[in-house]
């Protein structure tokens, strides 16, 4: 069968999926043999246009993808900050790091984490390689405040480019600095608030790198005191890589399914969607407000020193 199909029968139903044949004998037997070995659906070559119901579908389908991710982390994490308290947050990101989608998570996390995935991609260009992995909390990189540790797995389609960024960002327990916690009311400069890492590989060539991340956490630098609770840093950094890892399974089983053509088209919609409906939330707010449509408002705000 080119397309799914179903059989119904007395009692039961039958779903063909693409790439299988049915033959059904005199007795009524039905028989299913799988006809190619494809390792990706056979892509669209005419233009792709926009259809609203399979423009709803693949959003819950990104969305999942993300919520799946989060589950997986929620899972294999071993700190309460993680596994209880659900400080944490995964999302889907284009190849120029554009979000896509997210599972409903954290705000804050999700509003900057997007940044992250542009500035790795900025910082590294060409030297960051499948089977690669960045650890990054850094505020100039897209970071929040210092436990908040960002892991960023890029996803390769089938011919060796870019498809996706998947991200998981956690809050660890403690990452260094003046005060357990690693978030010190009096603090006069980023070091004494804990470790900052800007681009770290915490996965190179598909192996982990634990000692030299314990290296990292432990002993960072002259003035900077290390992580206090290293294990559980070690095994979140792990659950993160395995969340991230999770996603990019389901992203390349989608996209073998429906075709990176039509699945990166759908991308591009929702991301063209999203930025829709908040230019129209925008205008309603000005019209309810007797604003033009596309009226500016400038507002100004100061942070006490």
């Amino acid at each position: 069968a080119e397309y799914m199909g179903i059989i119904l029968a007395n009692g039961s139903t039958i779903v063909v999926e693409p790439s299988w044949k049915v033959d059904v004998d005199a007795e009524g037997t039905t028989t299913l043999n799988f006809i190619e070995d494809s390792h990706h659906k056979q892509e669209i070559t005419e233009e792709i246009v926009s259809d609203p119901i399979e423009l709803s579908i693949f959003g819950n389908r990104f969305m999942s993808i993300a919520e799946q991710m989060g589950r997986t982390l929620q899972r294999t994490a071993v700190s309460t900050n993680i596994k209880e308290r659900l400080d944490f947050s995964c999302a889907i990101f284009s190849p120029e790091g554009r979000l896509v989608a997210n599972a409903p998570h954290l705000p804050v996390h999700l509003g900057s984490m997007q940044e992250a995935v542009i500035w790795q991609i900025k910082h590294l260009g060409d030297d960051w390689k499948e089977g690669e992995v960045i650890l990054t909390n850094h505020p100039v990189a897209g970071g929040s405040h210092l436990p908040d540790l960002t892991i960023i797995s890029p996803v390769y389609d089938y011919d060796g480019h870019v498809a996706f960024y998947v991200a998981s960002r956690g809050h660890h327990a403690d990452i260094g600095g003046i005060t357990p916690g690693s978030m010190p009311a009096f603090s006069k400069s980023l070091d004494q608030e804990g470790i900052a890492i800007k681009s770290f590989k915490i996965v190179k060539n598909g192996t982990f790198m634990e000692e030299e991340v314990t290296a990292l956490l432990t002993n960072p630098g002259e003035g900077i005191i290390g992580s206090r609770n290293i294990y559980d840093n070690i095994s979140d950094f792990k659950a993160q890589v395995a969340a991230n890892n999770r996603g990019i399974q389901l992203l390349k089983e989608l996209t073998k399914e429906q075709g990176k053509k039509k699945v990166i088209a759908y991308m591009q919609f929702i991301q063209e969607n999203a930025a829709l409906s908040v230019k129209n939330m925008l205008n309603l707010l000005s019209l309810k407000n007797n604003f033009d449509e596309d009226h500016t408002i400038h507002e100004m705000d100061y942070m006490d020193d």
